[in-house]
């Protein structure tokens, strides 16, 4: 929603814990294993990937999207739960609130505000409940994004 009803130009950095992305055997995996730091790789639909085979930390990688040649408004990261930074908590069912709340959760969303938005259990007052689909003013208003 934000390309479509603000143009803004979004980057995304996502922790992947339970797989891994560039599997033996495949070229890029090849490359690495010859000493490539990055391979990128560039597809038929326009779709291009980078894999960086070096450990970088996901404040290089910040910096390396803010530096870059391409124009980034918003940088989402998903599944590094120890940044400190504004969180979005996007949970299934009410059972995982607890055990995945920090001190920067400023919101809650995900699958557990588009099913029942009504049944929410006692969440600390200063945190919102929202269905960013349905409230996008809103979640545009709490991140002071313009």
């Amino acid at each position: 929603m934000l390309k479509i009803k603000k143009n803004y130009q979004v980057a995304v950095i996502k922790n992947i814990h339970e797989h891994q992305i560039d599997k033996e055997n495949k070229d890029t995996f090849k490359f690495g294993e010859a000493g490539a730091v990055f391979s990128i790789t560039k597809n038929i639909s326009e779709e291009t990937t980078v894999f960086i085979k070096k450990e970088i930390k996901i404040e290089e990688l910040i910096d390396w999207l803010v530096n870059s040649p391409f124009e980034i408004d918003l940088i989402f990261i998903e599944g590094f739960r120890n940044l400190d930074y504004p969180t979005i908590l996007c949970i299934k069912n009410w059972e995982e609130l607890e055990s995945q709340l920090s001190q920067n959760v400023v919101l809650v969303s995900g699958l557990i505000c588009s099913n029942d938005i009504k049944a929410s259990k006692d969440i600390k007052k200063e945190i919102t409940l929202l269905n960013i689909k349905d409230d996008f003013e809103k979640f545009l208003e709490i991140f002071n994004i313009d």
